[in-house]
């Protein structure tokens, strides 16, 4: 009996950290910039995002997951931004450098946003597998994880919005990806004969209550990626008070679905959320659900300095 609760939860355990490669985040609708770099600098603001997500709580050694990322324009076209990434699920640790660039424009009332990610990924397991009696001797993969595998990864992403009222999103992920070590074992190679392998797609809208200083936000996400099954997310936020209130509802349908509330507020240039994911699968008996903490900080881009001194003609009246 033990051995199959450790064999299920190395298993789990490994899955999640694959599945967290991806950056599948509970509040991506909450911040879009999480999963697509289409929306880096997209509201011609700075913002800094910490993100803070623990996955089965009741497991020991259970994944937790920790995120630091930076967005904000480049002048009037072009935005940038950068994370930093740490996951640990069990004895396997992943840490991930990213870097993102964006292009913006906008035709009539289209805001668009085009954007490219870059992936630098560490993932390594703990070398006392090795010699833990539960474990298959001579696995190659866990062999190659305990010597560690480095990976280059990069990701498109466009995302448009029309008249600040009807938004889609689309990500790729995995577009371009290769193994940077010299692990014997071939098993991070994509098949890049399928661009749409793996993909998010957002589509949702807000609709405005002024006289109320509201907005209620459905939105459907469809999302195919690396290692974990196709799903279907529907979403509904409302913010109220001006943001001061914000909350969300995720139903994700099926044998592995889940049911996710959100809260969240907005006080100054700073925004706080939470939300809480429950399984409907089976599997809940065994977990806490799972948690998870946003903190993001926003500010106005400076604005053009207009110079005071005076031309040389006006100079030369005075």
């Amino acid at each position: 009996m033990k051995k199959i609760l450790f064999t299920l939860f190395f298993g789990l355990c490994t899955l999640a950290a694959f599945a967290q490669e991806q950056a599948i985040y509970s509040q991506y609708h909450a911040f879009p910039v999480l999963v697509n770099p289409g929306y880096t600098g997209f509201e011609n603001q700075h913002q800094f995002i910490a993100n803070y997500r623990s996955t089965w709580t009741t497991f020991p050694e259970k994944p937790s997951t920790y995120t630091l990322m930076y967005n904000g324009p480049v002048g009037e076209k072009l935005a940038l931004g950068g994370s930093l990434f740490s996951d640990n699920a069990g004895k396997v640790s992943t840490t991930k450098l990213q870097i993102n660039y964006a292009f913006r424009f906008q035709i009539k009332k289209m805001r668009i946003g085009l954007g490219l990610s870059t992936e630098f990924l560490n993932r390594k397991a703990d070398s006392g597998l090795l010699n833990d009696p539960l474990v298959e001797r001579n696995d190659d993969v866990l062999e190659s994880l305990v010597d560690g595998q480095q990976i280059f990864d990069a990701s498109i992403g466009g995302y448009a919005i029309h008249d600040d009222k009807l938004f889609v999103g689309l990500t790729l992920p995995n577009t371009i990806r290769t193994r940077l070590d010299e692990a014997p074992v071939d098993v991070e190679e994509s098949n890049n004969n399928n661009l749409l392998e793996h993909y998010i797609f957002q589509m949702g809208y807000k609709i405005s209550m002024a006289d109320q200083n509201s907005k209620i936000i459905p939105s459907i996400t469809m999302r195919k990626v690396r290692d974990t099954p196709y799903q279907i997310d529907l979403n509904l936020q409302g913010r109220f008070l001006d943001e001061k209130l914000i909350a969300g509802f995720t139903f994700r349908p099926g044998n592995s679905g889940a049911a996710i509330c959100m809260l969240g507020t907005k006080l100054s240039q700073f925004q706080f959320f939470y939300s809480y994911d429950l399984s409907l699968s089976n599997f809940q008996r065994y977990t806490g659900g799972s948690h998870e903490v946003s903190v993001a900080y926003t500010f106005n881009r400076k604005a053009k300095l207009v110079s005071a001194t005076p031309s040389a003609p006006d100079a030369m009246k005075k």
